[in-house]
Formats: C-alpha cells, sequence, structure tokens
C-alpha cells in the first residue's frame, strides 16, 4: 500500500545541479557522498524514480529507506524538460534543505512530472 501523496513519475532525460547542490555534494563526507552519488545514477539509469512526495510548488522529495532524502524538481532548460537536483540529506537537517531548496527553486522555470498510474 502506498502512503497518500506518494508517487512514481517518469523522468526527464538529462539532469542538471543547482550551484547549492554542487556545493553541499562537495562538502559531503565519504559515505553519505557515495550513498548520495548512488541514488542520483539510479535514478538517472532508471528514468523513473519511485515513492516520491509532492511537497507542493514544483518541490519533491524522494526518501529511501537508509532515511536519505533527495529533493527535487523538473524545470524547463532551455525548452527541454530536466530533472533539477536542488538537495539532499539526512533526518536533521530535513527542514533546512527544504526550505533552502523552495528559494533556489525560484531561479528556475517550474514544469510538471510525468505521473505513472
Amino acid at each position: 500500500m502506498t502512503a497518500p501523496g506518494v508517487f512514481t513519475a517518469v523522468l526527464p532525460k538529462g539532469i542538471i545541479e543547482d550551484p547549492a547542490f554542487t556545493k553541499w555534494e562537495e562538502d559531503l563526507d565519504g559515505s553519505l557522498l557515495v550513498r548520495v552519488q548512488a541514488a542520483r545514477d539510479k535514478i538517472e539509469s532508471d528514468g523513473i524514480i519511485t515513492s516520491a512526495k509532492d511537497l507542493g510548488d514544483g518541490l519533491y522529495e524522494k526518501k529511501w529507506n537508509s532515511g536519505l532524502r533527495l529533493y527535487f524538481a523538473v524545470v524547463d532548460e532551455g525548452g527541454k524538460r530536466t530533472l533539477l537536483l536542488l538537495r539532499s540529506g539526512k533526518g536533521r537537517a530535513q527542514a533546512r534543505a527544504i526550505r533552502e531548496s523552495r528559494k533556489n527553486l525560484k531561479n528556475y522555470k517550474v514544469v510538471s512530472l510525468s505521473l505513472v498510474k
């Protein structure tokens, strides 16, 4: 049974990172960096994202059993739908990651996800 507000979506080809995501990723320690990169690689290779949650205003959250979260959006990048990685993290930093993701998302033109029924 799927939790309310949780969905699966087909992702556009191509992934870009918000500069804040790139900086945040550069500052990660080894074990969390490996998990974030593995999560990104899996999303890119699968072309879908499962168990994602709509946080409103075009911001979405993917959460894994390990507690790792990835905040993302689908944006128009030069007329092409592109997956934008905004932030990632675990546990206690969740509220801050969401707040910063919302702030940075204002720099992009958000488009809708293709949901899988």
